[in-house]
Parts: C-alpha cells; sequence; structure tokens
C-alpha cells in the first residue's frame, strides 16, 4: 500500500512540475541559502541560459515578500549590479550565452535572526507569456542552536489545487505558513501524518508555502496554485 501512495504521489508531482521556457532556462525556481547574522553580505544563485540562437532580451522583476526590518535586497544580473531600490530592469543575453543572476540579502546591522524572502519574475521582452519567477529564501541559522536545517526537498501536491495539497518529504515539517505574494499570511497548519492542507475559503491565485522546522526556523518556500 505504501508503495502504491508513493507512486501515486510521484505521478502528481510529475503531471504538477511547470514547463520548461522555449527561449530560455533557469537551473532552479526555488534558492535557499543560510543567511548568518555575522555576515552583512549572503549571496543567492541562480543560473539562467539563453536556448536560442537570438539576442533575447531578459526583464527581471524583484518582489520582497517578507524582509527583517532593517535589511535589504539588491539584484545582479548578466551586466549590471543595482542598487536595492531598483527593483526592475532588463538585459540582453547573447545566443546560447549563460550566465548567473545574483540575490544579494543584505544584513549591515548584523541582526540576529534576519531572515527574507525574496521573488524574482524573469520573462522574455519580447515573448511575455515565456517567464518564471524564482523563489530566494534567505534563512537564519540562529546561533542559539547547533541543530542544521533540514534539506529543501518538500513537495506539494497536486499543484495547481482546486480546494488543497498534501506535503511529500515532509518528516522535518512542523508548521506550514500561507502567504498571498504580498506577504499576508492567511492560513498555519501544524502538519500531522498523512494531512490534507484545506485551501477552503481562499481566493483562486498564487499562495507561498514557508516550511519551518522543530525550532521555528524556515527553511523552505513552495509556491501552489489554486484554480
Amino acid at each position: 500500500m505504501k508503495h502504491i501512495t508513493a507512486c501515486l504521489a510521484l505521478l502528481l508531482l510529475s503531471v504538477s512540475a511547470p514547463l520548461a521556457q522555449t527561449t530560455f532556462r533557469v537551473t532552479a525556481t526555488e534558492v535557499w541559502t543560510i543567511a548568518p547574522h555575522t555576515e552583512q553580505d549572503v549571496e543567492g544563485h541562480v543560473g539562467i541560459a539563453n536556448r536560442t540562437n537570438q539576442i533575447q532580451r531578459i526583464r527581471w522583476t524583484r518582489n520582497v515578500v517578507k524582509i527583517t526590518p532593517g535589511c535589504q535586497s539588491q539584484v545582479c544580473d548578466l551586466n549590471l549590479c543595482y542598487t536595492p531600490f531598483v527593483s526592475t530592469q532588463t538585459f540582453d543575453m547573447q545566443p546560447n550565452q549563460s550566465g548567473t543572476i545574483i540575490m544579494h540579502f543584505l544584513n549591515y546591522d548584523t541582526i540576529l535572526g534576519a531572515e527574507a524572502i525574496i521573488r524574482l519574475k524573469l520573462n522574455n521582452e519580447n515573448l511575455p507569456s515565456d517567464s518564471v519567477t524564482v523563489t530566494f529564501l534567505f534563512t537564519s541559522p540562529l546561533s542559539n542552536t547547533n541543530n542544521p536545517l533540514p534539506p529543501a526537498v518538500v513537495k506539494a501536491y497536486p499543484n495547481p489545487t482546486t480546494d488543497g495539497f498534501w506535503l511529500a518529504n515532509a518528516d522535518d515539517v512542523h508548521a506550514v505558513r500561507v502567504l498571498t505574494l504580498e506577504g499576508r499570511e492567511v492560513a498555519r497548519f501544524t502538519p500531522a501524518p498523512g494531512q490534507y492542507y484545506s485551501l477552503a475559503g481562499q481566493p483562486r491565485g498564487n499562495y507561498l508555502l514557508v516550511l519551518e522546522d522543530a525550532q521555528q526556523r524556515p527553511f523552505q518556500a513552495l509556491e501552489v496554485v489554486r484554480r
């Protein structure tokens, strides 16, 4: 029975996987980075590649969902690094070019426990439907514990969904926070084995699941779509 359930979960996960971009691709849609308060500038990296033989103009747009007051973020694309006040910009990718986009988490005041959830939308200016959003999660290790953070391997299924979801690989999840893309918390769950997480009563749209471990540390952020 467990084998059948596992196979069903894998099938649902594969069906709900997002389609690859046609003109460009990214190496990940979730970037999880430890941000010790003693480091004033912590980087999250995502690779991007032009899949065509033509120049492509890519626009990035940053949306800060949650960030500790007193901290900032800034983006470095393939051409330039911008100040924290720049939230959108474009850059050209040469045919078959690849490179790295860097999201900086700035904690100049070395605030203990500082963390952030930042989303970066990337889209082709010549083909607006060709887009992808990368979620950057900067997590504080919290110096009062020596326990390592759990691996970011949790999956939500089905996704998209019409009413709710289950979680796979979720043994280390001790709390599930559901946020809107603007950062407003609309639900919070304490997991149990085999639990179904209902989104009944929530409007259709995209939500972020922030997963916390036993020490209440966020260790993964997942996007779920309710249709």
